[in-house]
């Protein structure tokens, strides 16, 4: 692929953990730093790496509860945030892929966060009827795939990293990569 600048889209807390939720009790540790491995692939790959905003953290900051997606749509303002914000990404990636003529930018897949209110695929934990689901977009990916869908003839996939289970996420990325 010459002349091709290849390009993750990611959940801002890979490239800065320091924005996830926290609260006294939490271990500090799980918030320091970046997610490794998806640096790692980025750097064996000469790929590019785009950081979107973090919905939650740009809503409530830190300290914060843990809170499922449902409680987070209860939260007045919430979905607006994310839909402003979604529409920024959006126009943005849209950006990369129309301007980017010299090199063409590609962009390989849009990564969420496993279990996310906000950034999930597909795993977002919510209550639904007194119900426990786990298996829902979160509210600011759900709002970007309705933003892409008016900018992209082809939607990026969208993959999740799982902060429990990191390697999970290279196998995906290598199909995609390579």
């Amino acid at each position: 692929m010459h002349n091709v600048s290849r390009v993750l889209v990611v959940s801002h807390c890979l490239l800065n953990k320091g924005v996830r939720w926290w609260w006294e009790g939490k271990p500090l540790d799980r918030n320091i730093g970046l997610a490794n491995e998806v640096v790692a692939h980025a750097l064996k790959y000469g790929v590019g790496l785009v950081q979107m905003p973090c919905p939650e953290f740009t809503f409530c900051g830190n300290p914060r509860p843990s809170r499922t997606k449902d409680e987070y749509e209860r939260l007045q303002g919430f979905r607006e945030h994310c839909e402003r914000l979604a529409k920024s990404v959006a126009e943005q990636i849209r950006n990369l892929m129309v301007m980017g003529r010299r090199p063409q930018i590609h962009i390989i897949a849009i990564i969420g966060i496993k279990r996310s209110p906000s950034c999930a695929v597909n795993s977002a934990i919510a209550t639904r009827n007194g119900i426990l689901r786990q298996d829902e977009k979160g509210i600011f990916i759900e709002s970007l795939e309705k933003e892409l869908s008016v900018y992209c003839q082809t939607m990026p996939p969208f993959l999740e990293y799982d902060f429990d289970n990191p390697d999970e996420l290279t196998g995906a990325l290598e199909k995609l990569i390579m």
